[in-house]
Order: C-alpha cells, then structure tokens, then sequence
C-alpha cells in the first residue's frame, strides 16, 4: 500500500499506531507523532511465555472438567466444554508452530492466491457461539475477492483479530470486517484502549488497564506484530475509550 494511502488513514483515524515492518509510530490526537524500532523477541523466551501463558488456562479447564465426568455430572455438558477447551488448545499450537516456522532463516512463505471471503467464513464460524452469546451482529462487507496470501499465517492473525473484537465488543452491538481498498478493516462497538495506552498494546502481556477484568494472556497483538513483521506486511490499530476499535490489515494482490 502506498505511503499516501496510509497518510489518508492516519489524518482520518487519530489516535492510531501504525505498525511497519521496522517500525511503530504513534500519531495521538493532538501533537506530533511518535517512533519506535521493532525489535524481534529472542525467539526461544518468546515461545516459552506463549506456551506458558496461553496453554495453562485452557489445560486447568479440561482437568477441572474431568474430574466432574468421572463423578458423574452433568457428563454431556462438561464433555461439550472439554471439546471446546481441546479445540482452543490446538489452534493454540497451530499458532506456536507457524511462530517456530517463521523464526528459521530459511523460512519462505506459502503465498498463493486465495478467496479473502471464505477465509474469513472459516474463522468466523470458530466463534459463532460466542457471537451468539453477546448477541453481536456482525457484518462482512466487500470481502470476496482474491488476494495473494499464506493462508496459515492470514488465519492466525485474523483469529487474534476477530477474537479480540467480539470479546471486547459490547453486549448487542456490531463488528464489522470490510475492505477498503488494499486494507482490511476490523472494527468493534466496544471497551475500546485508552489513548495513553494504545501505542503499547503490541507489547507481550501487556493489557490495558479498562481490560484487566477481562481474561486474555496479552499474548494476541504481540503475535500478530510478530507474523506481520516477518511477512513484511503493515497493519495499523485504531482506538477510541468506550467507542470500540479498529484494525487495518494491509492485503497483497487484490483481484475482484
């Protein structure tokens, strides 16, 4: 995407952190922007926190569970949360594998032309019920189109994305995924991150002080950073306290 483009997004969007592939600027409200190098995490602590953090929960989950269906209750009930809990495990390690791949220095990419739409049905359909629960409506808007994309990688980080906007989205309210353009949009009605916190919510673990209620490792946005940086893609987040946020993805090869 053309640097123009991106100064259209940023005059429109304010406060915004643009991710580059090198680099991290924070445009606030008012003032002037700020810079900041991406460094690569050391990829064997990287790995360790992750696996650390975002598999005890769902592990403790399944044992709790059980020792419920060995004693007999409610056993249908538990064994529908251990499946989900199991299932929330593998695309864990999915997640962990693509991290373990990327950080080889012969690590090339398997990009080839895909169906954005169906792409998006795919992960969606993983969070139907949760969706359902919050009563979210949510909205795809110009997505079928091809475009060129490792479709494993394009998964993990649309996952972390559209997860984060139906959890931190308000009761009955709306996500919206559309393209604009070379730019993938996936915005929430929700909590939102406070303009003082937003140019560090790609950092690992961090979570913003309005969210800390809410369970979530702070490993999502660290891991995107993490894949996008290393497929040389630039993303930006957008955020406004209690009026919800946006993510702009840039896409490759749009056709359609």
């Amino acid at each position: 995407m053309s640097a123009t483009s991106w100064d259209e997004i940023v005059r429109e969007y304010r406060p915004i952190l643009l991710i580059r592939p090198n680099v991290l600027v924070f445009y606030p409200s008012v003032g002037d922007s700020s810079t900041e190098k991406q460094v690569l995490s050391d990829s064997k602590t990287f790995f360790v926190n992750a696996v650390a953090h975002e598999l005890f929960s769902p592990l403790s989950a399944v044992m709790g569970l059980l020792e419920l269906v060995k004693e007999g209750d409610r056993v249908q009930e538990n064994l529908a949360k251990m499946e989900r809990h199991l299932n929330r495990m593998q695309r864990i390690l999915e997640q962990l594998i693509l991290l373990s791949k990327i950080e080889q220095e012969n690590y090339q990419p398997f990009v080839r032309k895909i169906v954005l739409e169906q792409v998006l049905r795919e992960v969606i359909h993983e969070y139907e019920q949760r969706i359902a629960q919050k009563r979210i409506s949510l909205l795809l808007e110009k997505t079928n189109v091809m475009i060129e994309a490792d479709e494993e990688a394009l998964k993990i980080v649309l996952r972390n994305l559209i997860s984060n906007a139906v959890k931190y989205a308000n009761e009955a309210s709306r996500v919206e995924i559309k393209r604009r353009g070379d730019l993938l949009l996936v915005r929430d009605e929700g909590l939102g991150i406070p303009e003082q916190e937003l140019k560090n919510v790609t950092a690992r673990f961090y979570r913003a002080k309005n969210v800390r209620s809410i369970s979530g490792s702070g490993l999502g946005l660290a891991i995107v950073k993490h894949i996008l940086r290393r497929l040389n893609i630039t993303w930006a987040i957008h955020s406004k306290l209690n009026v919800g946020t946006t993510v702009f993805l840039e896409l490759t090869g749009v056709d359609g």
